[in-house]
């Protein structure tokens, strides 16, 4: 598993002072999905996963798969923040109505809203 996958999972749930079992049932999985990815045990979770593990812990699955430095989002060439109206963005957005859609499938409609106040809070932001 990415060393820097590890450390950034570790470095969030830290500053956010949440527990690792706490930040899985909150992105929709099971109370040790956390503990898997820090042993090893899960040794490659999907983009789908990092997407709603990287909403709870407040910063971007880019950021925490170690593809970027920008905590908050993706940054252009330039360094400069993609507006909300970029494609990368709206993609982002779907995205996170994808995993809304998934976690209401599965019956964890609590996890469902949690991410829908997270999207709604981002997208309040910006």
């Amino acid at each position: 598993m990415n060393a820097i996958l590890k450390e950034r999972i570790g470095e969030r749930v830290s500053a956010l002072k949440i527990s690792w079992r706490r930040a899985s049932l909150e992105a929709g999985f099971e109370a040790g999905f956390i503990q898997d990815i820090i042993t090893g045990r899960s040794q490659h979770p999907g983009e789908d996963a990092l997407a709603s593990l990287a909403s709870v812990l407040e910063c971007s699955s880019a950021y925490l798969a170690g593809q970027s430095d920008d905590l908050a989002g993706v940054s252009t060439a330039r360094g400069t923040m993609v507006s909300a109206s970029d494609p990368v963005q709206r993609a982002d957005a779907v995205m996170a109505l994808r995993i809304v859609d998934e976690l209401l499938a599965a019956g964890h409609v609590e996890a469902a809203r949690v991410a829908v106040r997270r999207a709604l809070k981002a997208i309040a932001v910006e």
